[in-house]
């Protein structure tokens, strides 16, 4: 039997989402967000204006998204590429470019039947054959594993007909089928050139890509034989920007028209702005600090709840996020099925702390790598969790990663003692988490 490597997860906090509207260059005043519904005069500027310019916080390693996990890549590619199921905003399941789905009796075969007449944006018609291969895809990638372990094979019956296989029966699954990281891909152009195609890529979404200047923007323009219609928002470009201090002052002036999660020391001059739109909700997403239990050193379980009772939670939120966040008992999100709600983790105490890594054999404490991802929202309460290990003895030097070898250490290699991660449930139930422990 294969050995699982097991991390225990002491959670920390879950973020809050930011989305901000300006008005653009050109005076109209364009607005979005996560909740809310437009004026009328919002709506009218909006009917004026057939183009959008979005912040993009980051440069995307890819546009092959069944070969990164991240949000930037999500944001451009899912106007891109259709997917066999949608997810709502409001998290109900809709026909994608499957129009029906049937189950066997015992849960395990789910048949779908494909929408005809779908285009490519290179003009090819989708058919089975170009599902098949993208779930293929997707399945051998290690970085789609949350939503494709349960899948055990797909083959075509006919043009228009595919089947998917789990090694079981299991709930969630229509959610796993929706995800951003199984894109309906285009057999015949991947294939060739897979690395080729992450630059250039050909889905059947709304807009079809144009352009990629590294360092400056990706440009995308409606695509006019979509099977749900053509937009009415004709060009889309997201202009590709270093940090979030830098998306604030574009919006402000006007050249860009939305940015997500700006800074949050900039959050009350954007709410009191008159030209800004602001939106604010909670999302299903977590940041953890996670211990390896078959690491050498974190074998030591004395030595792991000592890490526990030094976190302070409520002081954490506040130093890494401004305040703007919830402490949570587990690494699940509140909004998921299956929190446990009654549940309580070890609580902050330092003294407790204290007396546990003495007893672990560390009673002049020890020093230890911490390793995390580059972007913000690792790197903030990172820093913060270093100063409370400080508190008791733990000197922690913190390993700054790119993302693409973060990830590959976590989750691949299982490389680490101790770091700080996050998760956003990419569908409502409990078990999104699994992968993460497994």
């Amino acid at each position: 039997m294969k050995k699982k490597l097991i991390c225990i997860i002491s959670l920390i906090l879950i973020t809050m989402m930011l989305i901000t509207g300006c008005g653009s260059a050109g005076g109209s005043n364009v607005t979005t967000g996560s909740s809310g519904t437009p004026t009328q005069s919002e709506t009218d500027a909006v009917a004026k204006r057939t183009d959008l310019n979005l912040g993009a916080i980051g440069e995307p390693k890819t546009l092959d998204p069944t070969q990164i996990s991240d949000l930037v890549v999500f944001y451009v590619t899912h106007q891109i590429y259709n997917h066999l199921i949608d997810n709502r905003t409001d998290g109900n399941l809709v026909p994608g470019v499957a129009e029906s789905w049937t189950y066997s009796d015992d849960g395990t075969e789910i048949t779908f039947k494909l929408r005809q007449g779908v285009k490519f944006h290179n003009g090819d018609t989708m058919t089975a054959d170009d599902v098949v291969y993208s779930f293929e895809t997707a399945m051998a990638s290690a970085f789609t594993k949350g939503v494709t372990a349960v899948m055990d094979s797909v083959r075509k019956v006919d043009d228009n007909t595919f089947v998917l296989k789990l090694k079981h029966s299991y709930g969630p699954i229509e959610y796993c089928v929706a995800s951003s990281q199984i894109p309906i891909l285009n057999k015949k152009a991947h294939e060739a050139d897979p690395e080729g195609y992450a630059r250039l890529p050909i889905g059947t979404g709304p807009y079809k890509f144009v352009e990629w200047k590294s360092g400056d923007k990706i440009i995308l323009t409606a695509f006019e034989d979509y099977y749900k219609g053509a937009p009415a928002i004709k060009d889309v470009t997201f202009k590709i920007i270093t940090d979030g201090n830098t998306a604030v002052v574009a919006l402000e002036n006007g050249e860009i028209d939305i940015i997500d999660t700006p800074p949050k020391t900039d959050r009350q001059n954007l709410i009191d702005n008159p030209n800004i739109a602001y939106y604010e909700t909670e999302i299903a997403s977590t940041v953890f600090l996670a211990i390896n239990h078959n690491s050498e050193l974190f074998s030591n379980k004395k030595l792991r709840e000592a890490v526990s009772y030094a976190i302070d939670k409520e002081s954490l939120i506040i130093g890494a996020v401004e305040g703007i966040g919830t402490a949570l008992e587990t690494p699940m999100a509140k909004s998921t099925f299956g929190w446990p709600e009654d549940f309580k983790n070890k609580q902050y105490d330092v003294d407790k702390a204290k007396q546990l890594l003495a007893e672990a054999g560390y009673p002049n404490g020890l020093n230890i790598v911490l390793k995390t991802n580059e972007i913000a929202t690792y790197f903030k309460p990172t820093e913060v969790i270093q100063d409370q290990l400080r508190q008791i003895g733990i000197n922690a030097s913190i390993s700054k990663m790119e993302r693409g070898a973060f990830w590959d250490d976590i989750l691949t290699k299982r490389d680490y003692d101790i770091v700080v991660s996050a998760a956003t449930a990419t569908y409502p139930d409990a078990d999104y988490i699994y992968s993460t422990f497994h």
